[in-house]
């Protein structure tokens, strides 16, 4: 297979999920949001807050809707474009794949009877609210089904390679395996802090229009803002302890992936924290960089005499395109900067809190509402090019997964097009959801 057809079907594959992900992270941090909202409108008895999770579960119909077409055509990349994988693992993972369809059910026929069941006099409040946590679960046990799957990718597990053919299969440890776990518990907080922030930000720039309009609508919106905010800065500490676990699993697991994240040539203890540079020549790193002593040591194992694997411990065929440490800096200068402004925003919480209502700070907080959904993004690049050359780690490369049978190179570049149309057409839906709102609210967003 040529270089030309791997780069058309990554590329292929990279928008798509770079598309998807966007519509998973709002899928799974609505329902969250939606419940926590009616049911505090519940307990203190207050129907702006109820009639906000109304609006709210109306654009997360839209978007799971969009997020189940644009996973169905990932779902046929993989079968399509990747049968290697499903030729070689099809026996392991082909179940999780069977699990994701039944959450999806769970989710979609509780998210179908709980939009209908709005304001319907046979139906009480509390029962409503009840019927949501079973969505939060079907697309909670969705997200694991799948990330269970890119973990099994990762680190596969739950059989035995004997012979050149997978026998043993335990496919449960294939799906509750460490690497799934420790995927899991990081991406979840991941995407309700995306999700939550630009919703924030998204409010910021309400409240900045409606300051003079309506004093009460203001005054709900900037409510609501607080609360958002609240939650993003909780999700925020709980990403930064399920980091700390992955980059211990990293160092004792996936040793190539956090050397190619952290330049990490030659064996050693007491490795630095690269912050900054680019890969040069014979194990070179330059440009602009700091290295911070001993800290990727600490961060790899709490002690600075912790070995950090190298690089050269591994054949040159097989280590990630060290790249990812651009990759990985990025991420990290949008992790600071959100870092922060969180303890700004706690800071002027309690000591000046007319200070978060200046059109400066609701600027800030609508500008950088963005970065969330960019880190997660981020996150998955990392992962995925971390993992390079291989679709399956240690079993099967990219290039052997690629299908021989079809000329990805005609439609690789051209496909993506179909997920702007779609991306396009989604936002259009949800704007007339938000119009429709706003006529018939009086302001809301």
């Amino acid at each position: 297979m040529s270089d030309a057809s791997i780069h058309a079907a990554r590329v292929l594959m990279g928008d798509s999920l770079g598309f998807h992900i966007i519509f998973v992270l709002f899928g799974l941090t609505l329902p969250i949001l939606v419940s926590w909202f009616e049911w505090m409108g519940i307990r203190h008895k207050d129907g702006r807050l109820i009639e906000t999770a109304r609006f709210w579960s109306k654009i997360m119909a839209i978007l799971v809707i969009t997020g189940v077409i644009s996973g169905t055509i990932i779902a046929l990349q993989m079968s399509l474009v990747w049968p290697g994988i499903l030729k070689f693992g099809g026996d392991v993972i082909g179940l999780p794949f069977l699990f994701e369809t039944y959450a999806f059910l769970i989710e979609a026929t509780f998210l179908a009877l709980y939009m209908a069941t709005w304001k319907n006099a046979r139906v009480s409040q509390k029962l409503h609210g009840y019927i949501g946590f079973f969505v939060i679960f079907g697309s909670t046990l969705s997200a694991f089904a799948i990330t269970s799957i890119n973990a099994w990718m990762n680190l596969p597990a739950g059989f035995d390679f004997v012979g050149g053919k997978i026998q043993n299969i335990d496919v449960w440890k294939a799906i509750f395996s460490r690497t799934s776990i420790v995927e899991f518990i990081h991406s979840m907080p991941g995407y309700y802090l995306a999700g939550t922030l630009m919703i924030a930000g998204l409010y910021a720039f309400t409240v900045l229009r409606s300051h003079a309009k309506n004093r009460e609508s203001f005054d709900h919106e900037r409510r609501v803002m607080g609360k958002l905010l609240g939650f993003v800065v909780c999700c925020f500490v709980l990403s930064g302890i399920t980091a700390d676990i992955s980059g211990k699993y990293l160092a004792k697991y996936e040793p190539e992936k956090l050397a190619a994240i952290e330049l990490v040539y030659d064996t050693t203890t007491n490795a630095p924290l690269t912050v900054g540079g680019v890969p040069g020549d014979n194990n070179t790193i330059v440009g602009p960089h700091l290295q911070i002593p001993d800290a990727l040591s600490i961060l790899a194992g709490n002690s600075v005499d912790t070995t950090v694997q190298g690089l050269n411990d591994f054949s040159a065929d097989t280590r990630p395109p060290l790249y990812v440490h651009t990759i990985f800096d990025v991420k990290m200068t949008l992790i600071t900067i959100l870092g922060l402004l969180a303890v700004l925003y706690i800071g002027l919480h309690f000591l000046k809190p007319d200070y978060l209502k200046s059109r400066a700070a609701l600027w800030i907080l609508g500008v950088v509402s963005v970065f969330g959904i960019c880190i997660v993004e981020l996150g998955w690049m990392m992962t995925e090019i971390g993992r390079q050359p291989w679709a399956v780690r240690d079993y099967v490369t990219t290039a052997q997964a690629l299908t021989t049978t079809h000329d990805i190179t005609s439609f690789g570049y051209f496909f993506p097009l179909a997920y702007l149309v779609l991306f396009i057409v989604t936002i259009l839906a949800v704007r007339k959801v938000i119009h429709s709102n706003k006529t018939s609210q009086g302001g809301e967003l």
